[in-house]
């Protein structure tokens, strides 16, 4: 049975809590306080999930999130707040205090099938399979110097100036930065890494950093990976675009960067796999719906669930493990944001020319957000080059 521990300061939403999980498949534990946490978590053999408040005037629930990421790392973080308080969660998920979060006034229904699906999406990213392929893969294990020390940066609040003096150490990852802040998203219009850096937010920093950083490892296949980083930056705007279209809103600055590491299991892949990945996967320019079943008959694997196991090693939010994750497998009944996985889907199919009724991922797509191709025909014809 997993353990719950729920931390809020009112009483009123506790007992409330209580209620709602009463008679479910969880072990649930209440505090109202740090002190009353500690003393129940004392007091439990393992602690699966914690679920707080952030925004509470007695006590900070940053820190609440940075002490239990020290005394129980493997315990599933999640962040609540209310809507005016949303940089707060912004805080906590940049800072892997948080790997998931919501917003009050929240449904119960909602909140209850969010954590069945968190609990089901670790369990499937540990699941022995996968655990078993991953050790052999020494190099990728490591998380990669410049986005390690960067986390640590962003960890320990150092101050931007400090952080684009790391960044500056690195001439390509400095030029990509500056040419994705000009773009047309996000529109900079500057030569200055620190503006640039301001403009981006430090979680978009981070997946750029950790996508290009795996891109070079390998010096041999570094050329091969380029269409793969282009196609991903070219993805994250496209996803942009119809994210806006669709919710009427820009998109939430935790998932702004999706997109470029939607696809980071192919240049995971084309590491471990070299040539043979290139020659039996990359070169094919397979249909989307066919590349999945291809990779695992010839490797064992396939690109998004490497991709997204990593991106849990290295501790990144769930929404974006399950872009990562799902994107070929946009109605999968586990995911959580499916309307966003979806949207990654159809960014990904628009960049790759891939938009054909033949296609069961871009029908799929379609059906999840109720759309027809009228819909994004104009977002089609803006990147059609």
């Amino acid at each position: 049975m997993k353990k719950i521990l729920f931390i809020d300061d009112e009483s009123n939403i506790l007992r409330a809590i209580n209620r709602a999980f009463r008679n479910l498949e969880f072990e649930c534990f209440y505090a109202n306080g740090i002190k009353e946490a500690i003393e129940i978590f004392l007091e439990i053999d393992q602690l699966d999930m914690l679920i707080t408040d952030i925004k509470m005037p007695y006590f900070d629930g940053i820190r609440v999130l940075k002490l239990f990421k020290e005394a129980s790392p493997d315990t599933i973080r999640v962040a609540i707040t209310g809507y005016a308080s949303a940089s707060s969660i912004t805080e906590a998920v940049s800072k892997n205090l948080a790997k998931q979060y919501f917003y009050k006034p929240w449904n119960n229904d909602e909140l209850i099938d969010g954590i069945r699906k968190m609990f089901v999406l670790e369990d499937k990213l540990k699941s022995s399979h996968i655990f078993k392929t991953v050790q052999q893969f020494d190099s990728i294990k490591t998380i990669p110097r410049l986005f390690n020390e960067l986390n640590l940066y962003i960890q320990r609040d150092k101050s931007i100036e400090e952080i684009t003096e790391i960044i500056e150490r690195d001439p390509a990852i400095t030029s990509n930065i500056l040419r994705i802040a000009n773009s047309a998203f996000y529109a900079a219009k500057t030569g200055n890494i620190q503006q640039a850096i301001m403009y981006i937010g430090l979680n978009n920093l981070k997946q750029i950093v950790l996508s290009y950083e795996i891109s070079q490892m390998n010096e041999k296949t570094y050329s091969k990976a380029e269409f793969i980083w282009t196609h991903s930056n070219r993805t994250n705007l496209i996803f942009q675009d119809l994210y806006t279209k669709y919710f009427g809103t820009k998109v939430p600055p935790i998932i702004s960067a999706a997109g470029i590491v939607h696809d980071i299991g192919k240049i995971i892949m084309l590491q471990i796999f070299g040539n043979s990945y290139y020659d039996d996967i990359l070169k094919l320019n397979l249909r989307d719906d066919q590349l999945i079943g291809k990779e695992n008959e010839l490797f064992g694997i396939d690109h998004s669930t490497i991709g997204g196991y990593f991106l849990n090693w290295w501790a990144f939010p769930y929404d974006i493990i399950e872009m990562t994750l799902y994107h070929h497998i946009p109605n999968d009944p586990d995911i959580l944001g499916k309307k966003q996985v979806a949207l990654m889907c159809l960014s990904s199919l628009i960049e790759s020319k891939m938009m054909s009724t033949e296609n069961t991922n871009y029908l799929e797509a379609m059906d999840v957000l109720g759309i027809s191709e009228d819909f994004f025909r104009e977002i089609v014809s803006k990147y059609k080059e």
